[in-house]
This record gives structure tokens, sequence and C-alpha cells, in this order.
């Protein structure tokens, strides 16, 4: 059998996502000891201490099954959001809700729809499902609500929003979400992402869309994760907030024990430690002003932020800076796979691992120049 024949035929068009590059494996290649990671917008802090003392004390139950469905897990997210639990599905990171998504109501014949430069695990997901994927251009780096609403047609299933936007940092306002769940038809499931959502809470038009937007719009679905802003990014866990009966379809194709038991039990924990989420995002939200002006004194354009990371022109090619990075032991992330040849995204981190990549800037572009 040949393989390239084998496959699906829609894979053909899928490429693998890339993650960052990790510690771990810079460490290995370059035979560096000390490394710092600004790619993958981690939190700095990190895990959240409550959840880890609850995690660590789990470690007993580890020969146990966890419960399928995460029904403690869920009850506290519920609780959280002061909403029904029918109302919670929790997955292995908000990309299994992605996942289940794209398999639970795309057919090849469908439309998925998401801005050109949105995370790139919307359009991946809705390819691997033979869909066809609409990709609506920015203004200003920003989802152009306005264009995606009047795209959408009767056959688009899906219409993915991140918000705030990775790899951009930018997000849209409320009125702007609500003008589109008006504008959309029905039976257009409108998926928002808000895994960087802690970070744009102080911004006073950013949406409040749990529950005011999920009790009133039964096509639309709130993503959230515990990998930001809790600091558990390890742990692999995320929710999706929507109507029940949509979330019944999920939970059909969800994999059974999708989560496993002490990631389950420290989530539970992490959502009553208010004061690590309130310090995670006091640091970024302080470091990313700060690292964006060094930035720009250091000839990069970089973009306004909502999240805990920068979106920046650099002033090298974004693989030519990051190749360059690696050997100074730190990690920046290029765009290649967008397209954007010229861009970085940069995780706020520590004031010391913000100091440690400008140093190195200073004495990269120096010699660049």
């Amino acid at each position: 059998m040949a393989l390239d024949t084998a496959p699906r035929r829609c894979l053909r068009e899928v490429t693998p996502y890339s993650p960052g590059k990790s510690i771990a494996s810079v460490q290995r290649e370059l035979g560096l000891k000390n490394v710092v990671k600004l790619a993958s917008n981690e939190n700095p802090l990190g895990p959240s201490p409550r959840a880890m003392a609850v995690y660590r004390k789990a470690e007993k139950l580890c020969s146990l099954y966890p419960e399928g469905a995460s029904p403690e897990l869920r009850a506290a997210i519920a609780r959280f959001h002061k909403i029904e639990p029918e109302r919670v599905l929790v997955g292995n990171g908000s990309d299994e809700i992605i996942r289940l998504l794209c398999e639970a109501f795309l057919d090849p014949e469908d439309e998925a729809l998401a801005s050109q430069f949105s995370f790139i695990r919307f359009k991946q997901q809705a390819l691997m499902m033979g869909a066809r994927v609409v990709e609506v251009p920015m203004a200003d780096w920003t989802h152009d609500l306005g264009t995606m609403a009047k795209a959408a047609s009767p056959r688009t299933k899906l219409l993915f929003v991140a918000n705030p936007n990775n790899p951009t940092g930018t997000y849209n306002t409320e009125e702007e979400v609500r003008g589109l769940l008006d504008s959309v038809p029905r039976s257009t499931i409108v998926v928002l992402d808000e895994a960087y959502c802690q970070f744009a809470a102080g911004c006073a038009d950013y949406p409040r869309s749990i529950p005011a937007l999920t009790g009133r719009y039964d096509n639309l679905v709130v993503l959230r994760t515990f990998s930001k802003a809790y600091g558990l990014a390890g742990l692999r866990a995320g929710y999706a907030v929507a109507d029940p009966e949509l979330l019944s379809w999920l939970d059909r194709i969800r994999m059974p024990f999708n989560v496993n038991l002490p990631a389950q039990l420290a989530c539970v924990e992490a959502l009553k430690d208010a004061a690590f989420v309130r310090r995670s995002v006091a640091l970024a939200q302080s470091g990313r002003e700060s690292l964006a002006q060094a930035l720009r004194e250091r000839g990069f354009t970089v973009w306004d932020s909502a999240a805990n990371f920068l979106f920046a022109r650099s002033p090298l090619p974004g693989r030519e800076l990051f190749k360059a990075l690696l050997a100074e032991g730190l990690i920046i992330r290029p765009l290649d796979e967008y397209g954007l040849h010229d861009f970085v995204r940069i995780s706020v981190g520590t004031r010391a691992g913000n100091k440690a990549l400008l140093q190195a800037l200073e004495k990269l572009l120096e010699v660049a120049v």
C-alpha cells in the first residue's frame, strides 16, 4: 500500500501543529544549562500553589480511573460562573474541545469561518474534517466581526473568534461580539475562545460572556483554559460553556477519561485561588507595557496587547532572530506558520526573564547593524 494514498485526502491540506521549543529540547540540542522560555505564553509564576498542593495529595489515587465526565470539576466551574453544571463540558485542554466541535458539526460540504491570523488550530481542525475554511482578513490585526458576519452563510457551521486573539493579542469589544451574534444565521455556531480572558478583564469594553452571552445565545460556545492565568498548562485542562443540548453532541464523542484525575482535582482548587490569578494578571499587565516600550526602543514595532504576550514586527526576519536568541538561551516564537516571516510573538516573563531578553537583543541587534 502506498502510504501517500492511504490517508484521507483532506489531510494533505493539513500541516502539523508546531509547538514552541521546549526548555529541555534547547538544553539537549545546545548544551545550555540556563534557558528562558518566552514562547508559549505560559505563566512565569509557575502553577497555582493551592492547585499543586491538591495535585500532590492525589498521587495515591493515580491507580484509579478518573470519573469520565469530570463531575466535581464541572460543578466547581458552574459554581464559579453561577450557571448550571449541564452548561459545562470539560476537555483535555480547550484544544480538545475545538477538535470535538469540528468532529461533531463539520461535514465535508460545510464551511468553517475564521480570521486570517487567528489561532491556527481552528483552521487545522476544520481541514481535518474535510470542511472548507473561509478566512476573513483582519482589520488592524483584529477580528473584523462585521465582515465575518457578512461572510457567514447557511453553509457556515462554525465561526471561530479568539478573544483576545493569539498571536496578535488584540480583542473585540462586547458591542462587537453582540453584533456578530445578532447577525449570523442561527444555524452557525459561534466559538468564542477566551483562553486569555483574565488578562483582558481590566478592559472596560471586554465582553462579559459568561453567563450573560451564553445564557442568551444558544448558538454560542465559550472556551476557557487552566493553562494561562492558573499556570496549569502541563495538566491539559480546559472547558466549554454553552447550551446543554449543543454540549450533549460533544459529550457523545468525547474520549472516556479525557481529563486525568489529579488534573481534575487540582483545577477545582485552582478556581479558588483568586489571589494567584490576580498576581499573574498584574505581572503580565505591568510587564507587557515595560517590555513593549523596551522593544520599541530596539527597533521593533509592537502592537498593544490584551493578553500575556506581545505581537511584534522584528528588525530581523523572525526565524533568524529566533535562532540567534536560542544560542543565548532564550526562546521566542517566530510566526512563519502564519506567513508572517517578519513577526514574532514574545511571552511576558518575569523581570529577570524580560531583562535577559533585552540584554541579548542589544548584543544581537548591534552586531546585525
